[in-house]
């Protein structure tokens, strides 16, 4: 996650407490707070002002998921009991600041969470029939990477999203097939098991076009993580907008594989 300037400081009187919507902390408690982070301070004579401490450590967390951990619990409701705050304002205060880096933060069961509005994000109950703890993970890995910036992290797990969704719905539907490391034979192989040729005469030249456009996305996937991630020797550094480019594309497609996998199998049942 990474913040401009000017979210920086406004994010210190937040974290600091000195606002009229989030609780204040204390200088130790500050300490304590940022070490749960990496850091190592102690608290005591000579020790900064507290807006500037919390501010310097913004600036040293700004571009890692540790500065989005660090908002995430200043949100966190348990810190609002018994306490004049209102958790839900202090969120909607913090949305209008960090809304323009491109975050915002979310209400996820019973906690807050940081997501990258220019991102797509799975709903967890879509994961459905294939849900497991590495697809869950992969899915976490592709958002943190793109919020620490490591772009080549992030085409990497893009692809293994992709990949995992695949190969896990071939390994349970598709049982004479094992699966070799080739990407796009295996989207092949379930392009026929879920009936999603471009050529079937029953869809739409729309929706055909958009079924030859996840093709692509498959092929984009193999050879872009070749190219340009760090699975292999580097050819090209990738950007932000890259590994946005690929991470979206692999959600999307996994997201529509599972919502194809759960129609088709459900009804059958």
């Amino acid at each position: 996650m990474k913040v401009s300037e000017f979210t920086i400081k406004h994010l210190s009187r937040i974290i600091n407490g000195d606002c009229d919507y989030t609780p204040y902390l204390t200088g130790s408690m500050l300490v304590e707070l940022f070490n749960r982070y990496g850091f190592r301070d102690t608290y005591g004579q000579g020790f900064p002002s507290r807006w500037l401490y919390v501010e310097e450590k913004i600036k040293k967390l700004n571009g890692s998921v540790k500065l989005a951990k660090v908002i995430e619990e200043i949100v966190d409701p348990r810190s609002y009991y018994d306490t004049e705050f209102k958790v839900a304002e202090a969120v909607d205060k913090i949305n209008n600041i960090i809304s323009y880096d491109g975050y915002l933060l979310i209400e996820k069961g019973k906690r807050y969470k940081i997501v990258n509005t220019e991102s797509v994000y799975i709903e967890p109950e879509s994961l459905g029939e294939i849900e497991n703890d590495f697809l869950t993970e992969q899915i976490k890995k592709c958002d943190d990477k793109i919020l620490e910036e490591d772009f080549d992290g992030a085409i990497t797990n893009a692809r293994t999203l992709a990949e995992t969704v695949i190969v896990d719905i071939l390994s349970k539907y598709d049982l004479d097939y094992q699966y070799k490391g080739d990407l796009i034979a295996a989207y092949q192989r379930i392009k026929r098991l879920l009936n999603l040729d471009p050529s079937n005469i029953d869809y739409p030249d729309s929706i055909k076009q958009i079924l030859s456009g996840l093709i692509s996305i498959i092929n984009g996937l193999a050879n872009m993580r070749n190219e340009m991630s760090d699975a292999h020797t580097r050819r090209y550094k990738p950007e932000r907008h890259h590994a946005k480019l690929a991470v979206n594309s692999s959600k999307t497609l996994s997201e529509f594989l599972i919502d194809t996998l759960i129609k088709q199998y459900r009804k059958e049942r």
